[in-house]
């Protein structure tokens, strides 16, 4: 709205404005004074409905509490119920064959008897034995059979995929389909469904979506120790499933490729080129050959350094290059491969990972009280009590060093103390003990062949000068290279060289150990 001005008697209204202007000022200071009475009135009355208040919100914090223990209580007492009693199981096994062939090792009462007990297991501790990922496998592989077997049982596969699929943004067919097996139940089977973890399970994806909804972002580096190799394994689809999401590529779109590439390894054509400097884009790519050049193409960006280095070094040294000399403008995560990567790597593997990290889940799909994203190992070969750690091979009985001297060379050089490391890097030595022979030290397995993702937050826990002197100071030749790959686990994780199988580690998320869990296990072997 607009006011008018009013016409006429201009010099009254301005007289009576200036004599009217203290008394204005007056009513305001006595107004503003009897709001100040009111509003001390007014602030304790506040404070003492606030104090009701928080004494009626401490009450009811405490029945929650009472409450949320009653009913933890009440889910413990239902999970540790004897399920092999309940009739409605017997009906569910009954329908599989009295004898499982090579499966029985893993199923006590019956295949769903178990794989139900197994799965609130799982949903109470994040638990996953070789008998659930077994039964869990075999159940999704043959889900048509178990629907019409067990219904509820083939919706807790459903829901396990999903679980598994939701960091890649792939869990909306398992949960279409198990919405659909949901929408046909009975009322028999809706009540057989309540014996079932089904709830909890989905109750557990909320919260993992709700989590998952804001993507993180993160930079991505895949650091390879390089030669003249051609990388077309890197395109490979042979995982020996047909499923497209088994055969899709493993996405390198997002991540930078560094190659780390022994000048003895260059063209004969490149004598003229300066290696003071790293190579980039189309310059690099020319340096390459034609097949390596088309899965470089593949990656966001690719940088060629040139490494002054004899050949038998292999990939320790170029590693430890990497993290000393970028150690200020390390990606968020460093993925140090081989260049005949899935020798040791399953694709599927790799690409779990780089998805999650693509699509910005990886932190939130594991404990969200841990830090396991750290460092992860890629490899699907595990060994167990390396015979290396213990006495030299054949062809490194001249070494300058022993699997002992490097660890030791390590130790005295890194932020953990050699007591520290000596007691946490067997599975069986004592806490009090201080010696450091090789028969202690070689009884610890680990996935070998020096594979993993690392964080740049672990990475800078150690000083850049301990990778540095580390780079510098060992002869990192064919033999102390090959220890090195027994230690790196040790380097990030305080001394501790046994490393536990995925299956058996509680924090990280079930992509990472349903798919591929029967992995490749040596024992006592190099």
């Amino acid at each position: 709205m607009r006011w008018r001005r009013p016409t006429g008697g201009g010099s009254l209204l301005a007289l009576s404005a200036a004599a009217g202007s203290s008394f204005i000022l007056a009513v305001l200071g006595a107004a503003a004074a009897d709001v100040a009475v009111g509003a001390e009135q007014q602030h304790q009355q506040q404070q003492q409905q606030q104090q009701q208040q928080q004494q009626q919100q401490q009450q009811q914090q405490q029945q929650q509490q009472q409450q949320q223990q009653q009913q933890q209580q009440q889910q413990q007492q239902q999970q540790q119920r004897d399920f092999a009693t309940d009739m409605a199981f017997s009906t569910c096994d009954e329908s599989m064959q009295p004898d499982l062939g090579w499966l029985q090792q893993y199923v006590e009462v019956g295949f769903f008897t178990d794989f139900r007990r197994l799965a609130w297991k799982y949903y109470a501790r994040n638990e996953t034995s070789y008998a659930f990922l077994w039964l869990n496998s075999i159940a999704y592989a043959n889900l048509d059979f178990v629907k019409e077997a067990c219904p509820e049982a083939a919706r807790l596969v459903l829901l396990l995929r999903a679980e598994e699929r939701l960091p890649a943004r792939e869990a909306e067919a398992p949960l279409l389909e198990y919405a659909a097996l949901a929408g046909q139940a009975d009322l028999a089977s809706r009540d057989r469904a309540l014996s079932w973890p089904l709830h909890v399970g989905l109750e557990r994806l909320q919260l993992m979506a709700k989590e998952m909804s804001v993507p993180e972002e993160f930079s991505v580096e895949v650091v390879m120790p390089y030669c003249d190799e051609p990388l077309e394994g890197l395109l490979s689809k042979a995982t020996g499933y047909d499923a497209d999401w088994l055969v899709s590529r493993v996405p390198f779109r997002h991540a930078k490729l560094t190659l780390y590439r022994l000048v003895s390894c260059w063209p004969k054509d490149a004598a003229g080129l300066s290696f003071a400097k790293s190579f980039t884009g189309e310059e690099a790519l020319a340096l390459l050959r034609a097949d390596a050049a088309t899965v470089a193409r593949q990656f966001g960006s690719l940088e060629v350094v040139p490494v002054d280095a004899s050949p038998r070094a292999w990939e320790a040294a170029r590693y430890l290059l990497h993290l000393s000399s970028r150690y200020e403008s390390l990606a968020d995560f460093t993925i140090f491969l081989h260049p005949d990567v899935f020798e040791h790597v399953n694709p599927r593997t790799l690409r779990n990972v780089l998805q999650a990290i693509r699509f910005g889940t990886l932190r939130h799909s594991g404990d969200r009280q841990s830090r396991w994203y750290e460092h992860l190992s890629l490899s699907h070969h595990y060994l167990s009590r390396p015979s290396r750690a213990r006495a030299p091979s054949e062809n490194c009985t001249g070494a300058e060093l022993g699997f002992r001297d490097l660890w030791l060379q390590l130790v005295s050089s890194g932020g953990f103390s050699e007591e520290k490391a000596t007691s946490a890097s067997t599975s069986t030595a004592t806490s009090s003990s201080t010696k450091t022979g090789p028969e202690e030290l070689g009884d610890f397995g680990f996935y070998c062949c020096s594979q993993f993702m690392v964080h740049r937050d672990l990475v800078q826990r150690q000083p850049r000068e301990w990778y540095q002197a580390v780079a510098d100071g060992v002869a990192w030749e064919h033999c102390a290279t090959s220890y090195m790959e027994l230690l790196w686990h040790g380097i990030f994780h305080k001394g501790e060289l046994h490393e536990k199988k995925r299956q058996e580690r509680s924090e990280l998320p079930l992509f990472l150990k349903v798919d591929n869990f029967l992995e490749g296990t040596s024992d006592g072997l190099v």
